[in-house]
């Protein structure tokens, strides 16, 4: 057992050595968590089966994280979600779909070797390591500017949405989430890729797993007063240092209409509202 740990590590030294170090990572927008929020029953005595229909709008901004920065970007979703009766009441399915587009440059996790600020004005030598050529980059004009970007992304989950007693609101999901995008960002991203200066983890488009879980609460008896629910959500695409993530808070009155806040992956805060119509 001790050979095959010493050989594994042995073929990643090589491999590091061949290889040289990684370069910075650079993701498509629409490989952030759809901010659409799954919805729930108002009412935890409610079994019959139901559809709804969802509109909701957000903005999302990030200020210099994830490697851009400056990021600005609103859209809209639509959702259709199916609850079943009786006593497979707590199974859904939902299905979503929207698009966003905005403005961004390109930016160096704080603290990173990639920072341009780590290299010293009067000093243009660079050093040695995966992140040189982008602090490079970032300095140039190119590197400076603010790219636009668009993107359409669709998701469909299955899952359990359970009501422990009168009030608490638990349960989870799975699915896929895909999406496309065509735009300066996305240009600029695969150039840089194919220069190797950044790793373009999505390209242009794609589709992973999606996972959900929630915890919530019926606010009131009979959630009379509406529904408070927390949501984290993941993208696995790639390996898991890459699985992009999102932690939405949602309050829905029971008139329908919704607003709540989330923190994404690539969009630091994502604001939203909308508005739940049940048939």
């Amino acid at each position: 057992m001790k050979k095959i740990y010493m050989q594994m590590a042995v073929t990643a030294s090589l491999s590091l050595f061949v290889t040289g170090c990684l370069e910075p990572t650079s993701r498509s927008m629409g490989a952030t968590l759809m901010p659409a929020p799954l919805m729930h029953r108002a009412s935890a005595d409610s079994s019959s089966s139901e559809m709804s229909v969802t509109a909701s709008g957000f903005w999302g901004h990030t200020g210099d994280d994830y490697n851009v920065k400056d990021l600005n970007a609103g859209g809209g979703n639509v959702g259709f979600t199916y609850r079943m009766g009786g006593a497979l009441s707590p199974f859904f399915v939902n299905i979503a779909a929207g698009g966003f587009g905005g403005s961004l440059k390109f930016g160096c996790d704080e603290g990173s070797k990639c920072n341009p600020s780590s290299l010293t004005k009067t000093d243009n030598t660079v050093p040695l390591d995966g992140d040189a050529k982008y602090a490079a980059w970032l300095r140039s004009d190119a590197g400076k500017e603010s790219y636009s970007f668009w993107n359409i992304q669709e998701r469909i989950l299955a899952g359990v949405d359970f009501n422990l007693g009168a009030y608490v609101i638990l349960g989870f999901a799975g699915g896929a989430q895909l999406f496309q995008g065509a735009s300066d960002y996305d240009d600029v991203r695969e150039k840089l890729d194919e220069l190797r200066i950044v790793d373009d983890v999505d390209g242009k488009s794609g589709a992973a797993f999606a996972t959900a879980y929630w915890l919530g609460l019926h606010l009131g008896r009979h959630g009379q007063y509406g529904n408070l629910v927390a949501e984290y959500g993941f993208l696995h695409k790639g390996s898991p240092d890459n699985w992009t993530s999102s932690l939405k808070f949602t309050y829905a009155h029971p008139t329908g209409f919704f607003a709540g806040l989330a923190n994404n992956n690539l969009m630091s805060v994502t604001v939203y509202a909308g508005k739940q119509f049940l048939f």
